[in-house]
């Protein structure tokens, strides 16, 4: 599946399949916000792992510069045995993920502005489809000065994820306060 850009409707699907893989541990941990981001992002098992097998990234899933994880190839790695840590040269996919709906949401979306990644993606947890919020990230990212990039490329996907049902939506940045709806 991996091509130069990951486009956000596919990062979608692969979320999708994921999560409904994982449906009854989700529900487990829905509700414990620490156990629940591990379970997002944390190992080999996580969801961020198979969302990168099934889009053929690697996924570095702690903090980079503040950034919840990051997706890159194999090329975007800075070797350098002497140091433990990873660098890389470019972000493929930069991830938040903000369990807590109420608090946090325009920090992380912030965040994501702010790096030069192929693109950026928010999961979010509101209690319906956060329609007003929507209006407000619209223009937020209108206002930044790489906004024709990021809607040429359709390089911004909020996830909504509802616990009742274990229902998911994507929406994508296209200009407009009506992002593109998945």
């Amino acid at each position: 599946m991996n091509t130069n850009t990951i486009k956000a409707k596919a990062f979608y699907e692969a979320w999708f399949k994921s999560v409904k893989g994982q449906e009854k541990k989700m529900l487990e941990l829905w509700k414990n916000p620490t156990e629940f981001t591990k379970f997002i992002k944390g190992d080999d098992e996580s969801i961020l792992s198979k969302v990168a097998q099934e889009i053929e990234l690697e996924v570095y899933q702690q903090d980079y510069y503040s950034i919840d994880s990051i997706f890159y190839l194999k090329e975007d790695l800075i070797v350098n045995p002497m140091r433990a840590k990873f660098w890389f040269k470019r972000i493929r996919i930069a991830f938040e993920h903000e369990n807590q709906f109420d608090r946090g949401v325009l920090e992380e979306l912030s965040h994501l502005l702010i790096l030069n990644s192929e693109l950026r993606v928010l999961v979010i947890y509101p209690n319906d489809t956060p329609w007003d919020a929507l209006k407000e990230y619209h223009e937020i990212i209108k206002s930044v000065d790489n906004n024709n990039e990021i809607l040429i490329s359709g390089g911004f996907l909020i996830i909504c994820g509802y616990e009742n049902k274990f229902e998911w939506e994507g929406f994508i940045y296209n200009g407009t306060e009506q992002w593109q709806k998945i």
